[in-house]
């Protein structure tokens, strides 16, 4: 059963959440990057959140609720009812998986956080109980791998477990990360070095984030020349 409910309305009550929780260790508002940016040129995240010395970013998917018996992966993989799968983007379609695990790799805190649960009441219970990130589940984009293929791959999970299920052509056991305990604590015990923050500090991140944009390009076509785009995209 498909979510009955907007990428943007759960990732605004996730955002928000976590703002309320952390304003304390802002270091300046969440930044959202445009579709342009998402996709292409901003390293394929939805929102970066610059808590001080410590900058995370989110990539937010919904979940696919299965419900029934012959659900593809249940008993064998999954083995309770309802469970939950997450859809990744295709290689052939988007670089976004590729350019998260190229962040992560960069030193950078990236996770998939997705909704354990998929009707318009839950989503509204959890918002004014402000227990969306409890009841949601996170993944480390390296802890998945890159993607094999052009297929369709996805992670599937149970509400309230500690384990997801990465599905390629062997499904491989996930850590599924909990935010609850708040974000800071996680990125300290994950070995996430802080460092400075602050104007310039944001904006090292971003042009690091190019570099590793334009080496992705340069990869694949080496014709193109990472420095223009790289001081082109600051004059922007």
């Amino acid at each position: 059963m498909s979510p009955d409910f907007s990428e943007f309305s759960y990732g605004y009550a996730v955002t928000e959440e976590i703002v309320a929780a952390n304003k304390a260790t802002l270091a300046a508002a969440p930044l959202f990057p445009s579709l342009y940016q998402e996709g292409k040129a901003g390293g394929g995240y939805d929102v970066e959140i610059p808590l001080q010395g410590i900058p995370v970013f989110l990539q937010f998917k919904l979940s696919d609720c299965l419900e029934r018996t012959n659900s593809k992966e249940y008993d064998h993989i999954i083995p309770n009812l309802p469970y939950y799968r997450m859809y990744l983007r295709p290689r052939n379609h988007s670089d976004q998986h590729k350019l998260l695990i190229n962040l992560e790799n960069s030193g950078q805190s990236v996770f998939y956080i997705a909704p354990e649960f998929h009707l318009p009441s839950e989503l509204n219970k959890f918002y004014l109980s402000k227990t969306v990130i409890s009841n949601s589940a996170a993944f480390s984009p390296l802890d998945l791998g890159l993607l094999p293929d052009d297929e369709q791959h996805y992670v599937v999970f149970e509400r309230g477990t500690s384990m997801g299920y990465f599905c390629s052509d062997n499904p491989k056991e996930v850590q599924k990360t909990s935010i609850t305990e708040g974000l800071r604590n996680l990125i300290l015990s994950r070995g996430v070095q802080p460092r400075q923050l602050g104007e310039q500090g944001l904006r090292n991140i971003s042009e690091h984030m190019l570099e590793i944009l334009s080496r992705e390009r340069y990869r694949e076509d080496p014709s193109v020349i990472s420095m223009p785009l790289y001081t082109t995209r600051l004059q922007s």
